[in-house]
């Protein structure tokens, strides 16, 4: 097997040319061959397709969080790619910043003459790095394949995911009779379970095999190449053997360190309902089978002299081959965090049984995106969030891979991916799968306050823009300052304690949020100065990616950004202090803080500016919305006080809508449409948050198989699978405690519709809101004994409510704690 794992198995340009020959083959056989499997009921919520993967980024995707599947779906001659969450190919030992905090006065002397480019040279020079080091990427762990021989037909295809149950499926109709390949990772288990089905009274043979993931699909001339180079010289010693009933397969990692991640152990335990099965080489060929169950686990090696594989056949041999019975438990879990939301627009139900390709076709021809389609990447989008969320948060690619040069190393990147794809966990009433991103962060807590002493000289923590298996601070060159991007922790930190504002959890706040927090409020005590006007500076910065127009570098100071997580950092601690009944003695101390950060600033076109100085020019045509942190979550009290900085606001918006619509390249990023939604939300502007969640549903954003991308069909990436699901649920509830507002930026295109189960901020979940014309219905149940404040988008025309004076558009509702209370309401 170990031909499999270096390029010179295929030569490079001979490679690209059997990929090429594959695919023509792949879409001729498509294109003649496949019909839609008309005889196939399709899932209630979930999808059909009726063309196999062309890549992997098309596969069938399923999880637990911990282990992924991606089934391409190719009936003869199929590919199953395993990935585990943990699978971090290192490139050595962590580099550790030098400790250079004592010149930052250097840094900031250069930034303060307008040297913003010798600043970030100083800075590249000082971390003594010879290039920009991006975190150990994801990488799949091995292949499955499967060839089905002895029956060349393949007729009124089909293929399927069921979101409720997480299963994956493949089925067509052959020469004999029909065929189905059924895929699933239980989250009860532990391990995924396949199943394969044949035609009975016909010996169908397969042969099974496990090897290295070939990296060619989708992959551009230059990524391929860069696959194969770290393939080559990251990854050693592939070996796939047969033991028994059981396929094995394992790797290591030549650059490994002590404690990471050594390689990967893996195993196929097959289980056939009767038919022969012998041993081909590395291969298993089962005959005559009507049924076969195989069992796949997935498991990092961090001691190098341990094999696990004895343990793996010990545990998988005594696991009952009962299918239907190991998806029942898997589903039990799996669907009970899935079916907490439910959203119906009124989509067409003929629409929703519609395969994906056409559906997608049939909305991207109108301008107005079909609600059907609306309604079903709502789900797909949730669906692939928990499927990748396990002990660890998804990556950019969730927990599936293809490739051993993924896009931006297939890390976290904190400067807005990962916000955007955990984006609708509290709102979405999964608040377990916040933990997985708060373990995280804990576990990397000792390297971030490394980075803030060595890099800045001060206290608390500091986050990179970028990181996987340590958190170090690493992304540094000459053009990219990553050591001056301050924001991570305060952004992180706003997480934590929205965890306590949506379940009440004080354990949770003084053990987790509050020491996260405060080491975060420790930094900016120590990073903040004052500048000549009295007011604090903020220097050095990055606004993430971006570059002001009249310097060309991303070494800044006073980034908006910086500015509205500081100022929202110490608000909160503030909060918290006086609910808790400690840090008296500092809550005077951070209000003066907040007092002398600088004020928000509007320009000469009367748009909210990315760098609160007049010494920066902000440049509005850039992927990124950083300068809206404000109003991610909800409008900062400041924008709901000035009418002017909410128009800057609208303003800024619609013009870097404006801009993409231009721009279907450098422009085309979906987070930062979604932070683009986000703040048009919280403004209550619902045709310009229409905008936004139309370009996400109707731009080609999504593979016929749901998942979503970073690039027009391009780049497969989980971002917006939880941000565009957070828009839609903010346009419809958005809260904080005490207050609720219902339907704030409700587009006119949704004048009927119901959604269930959404939770808010200060322990309420939406059990149901549906509305008609000038009628909502709404049923609340809180989990404390507490008035609110409710909302409307119009004057309250019901009688016997309690209006808040002087407005007839917000009313109080007392709700007892346990109790559901319902209530009709007309506009």
């Amino acid at each position: 097997m170990k031909k499999q794992l270096t390029p010179k198995y295929m030569s490079m340009k001979f490679g690209r040319r059997v990929v090429r020959l594959y695919f023509f083959i792949l879409c001729v056989f498509t294109t003649h061959t496949l019909r839609a499997g008309e005889h196939f009921v399709p899932p209630e919520r979930g999808f059909i397709s009726v063309t196999p993967a062309k890549t992997w980024e098309q596969g069938l995707i399923s999880g637990n969080g911990t282990i992924g599947a991606n089934m391409m779906s190719r009936p003869l001659d199929e590919t199953v790619i395993f990935t585990h969450e943990r699978l971090f190919l290192p490139q050595g030992k962590p580099h550790k910043p030098r400790a250079n905090g004592d010149r930052l006065f250097e840094i900031r002397n250069m930034i303060d003459r307008g040297l913003y480019q010798q600043a970030a040279d100083l800075a590249f020079e000082m971390s003594e790095q010879e290039k920009l080091i991006m975190p150990d990427c994801l990488v799949p762990a091995f292949d499955m394949t499967i060839s089905t021989l002895g029956d060349a037909q393949v007729e009124d295809y089909v293929r399927s995911v069921n979101f409720e149950t997480g299963e994956t499926l493949v089925r067509w109709r052959g020469e004999k009779g029909w065929y189905e390949r059924r895929v699933f990772v239980s989250r009860a288990d532990g391990f995924a379970v396949m199943k394969l089905t044949a035609p009975t009274n016909y010996g169908v043979k397969y042969k099974i095999g496990l090897r290295t993931t070939i990296p060619s699909d989708s992959l551009n001339a230059r990524q391929l190449e860069w696959s194969y180079r770290d393939l080559a010289a990251m990854v050693a010693d592939a070996k796939s053997s047969v033991s028994g009933r059981s396929l094995r397969y394992s790797y290591r990692f030549t650059k490994a360190f002590p404690g990471g991640v050594q390689g990967v152990e893996g195993m196929a335990y097959i289980h056939r309902k009767e038919g022969s099965m012998t041993a081909e080489g590395a291969s298993l060929i089962v005959e005559g089978a009507k049924e076969i169950i195989i069992f796949i686990d997935v498991r990092p090696k961090f001691d190098p002299k341990k094999s696990q594989f004895a343990d793996m056949d010990k545990r998988l041999a005594g696991v009952a081959a009962d299918y239907d019975s190991l998806l029942k438990r898997h589903a039990a879990i799996h669907g009970e965090l899935f079916n907490r939301i439910k959203l119906n627009l009124g989509g067409d139900p003929k629409d929703h049984q519609l395969p994906t390709e056409k559906l997608i076709e049939l909305s991207r021809a109108n301008d107005e995106p079909n609600k059907a389609l609306i309604e079903k990447l709502f789900d797909a989008g949730r669906y692939n969030i928990i499927s990748a969320t396990g002990e660890l948060p998804p990556v950019l690619q969730g927990v599936w891979g293809g490739t051993f040069a993924p896009w931006w190393n297939c890390a976290y990147t904190h400067n807005g991916n990962i916000q955007a794809a955990i984006g609708a966990n509290l709102t979405g009433n999964m608040p377990e799968l916040m933990w997985p991103y708060f373990s995280y962060l804990e576990s990397m807590t000792g390297y971030y306050e490394i980075n803030a002493r060595n890099l800045m000289g001060c206290r608390g923590i500091m986050m990179p823009a970028h990181s996987s298996s340590h958190g170090f601070v690493t992304q540094i060159n000459d053009w990219f300052p990553g050591a001056f991007w301050v924001s991570g922790a305060p952004w992180a930190a706003r997480f934590f304690y929205d965890y306590y504002q949506y379940t009440g959890d004080k354990d949770f706040l003084r053990n987790h949020a509050l020491p996260f927090m405060e080491k975060t409020a420790h930094f900016f005590e120590d990073y903040l100065y004052p500048g000549p006007d009295g007011k604090y500076m903020l220097s050095p910065a990055q606004s993430p990616e971006n570059t002001p127009l009249n310097t060309g570098v991303q070494a800044s100071f006073n980034a908006t950004m910086d500015v509205a997580a500081a100022r929202e950092i110490f608000r909160n601690m503030i909060s918290v202090s006086r609910e808790l009944g400690i840090n008296s003695d500092k809550i005077q101390t951070w209000e003066a803080i907040i007092a002398k950060l600088p004020d928000y600033m509007i320009d000469a076109d009367g748009i909210l500016k990315e760098w609160l100085t007049p010494k920066l020019v902000d440049r509005i045509d850039h992927r990124h919305a950083s300068q809206l942190y404000a109003l991610y979550f909800e409008a900062d009290d400041e924008f709901d006080q000035r009418p002017d900085l909410r128009e800057a606001v609208k303003k800024l918006v619609a013009q870097k809508m404006d801009w993409r619509d231009k721009d279907h390249t450098s422009g085309n990023m979906p987070f930062g449409i979604v932070q683009l939604g986000q703040a048009a939300t919280s403004l209550g502007d619902s045709e310009l948050a229409y905008r936004c969640l139309k370009y996400l549903v109707n731009k080609p954003y999504w593979y016929n198989n749901l998942a979503s991308t970073h690039n027009y069909n391009d780049r497969f990436n989980m971002d917006i699978s939880g941000g565009m699901p957070s828009v839609i649920m903010k346009m419809l509830v958005e809260s904080r405690p005490g207050r609720i507002k219902i339907l704030p930026a409700l587009p006119a295109a949704w004048n009927k519709g119901k959604v269930e189960g959404l939770l808010c901020s200060g322990q309420v979940e939406v059990n149901a809101l549906s509305w008609d014309k000038h009628k909502i219905q709404l049923t609340l149940t809180s989990n404390k004994d507490q008035s609110v404040i409710l909302q409307f988008p119009g004057d309250v025309k019901s009688g016997g409510v309690k209006f808040v004076p002087g407005n007839t558009r917000q009313i109080e509702v007392d709700l007892p704690a346990g109790k559901a209370v319902t209530m009709a309401v007309s506009l």
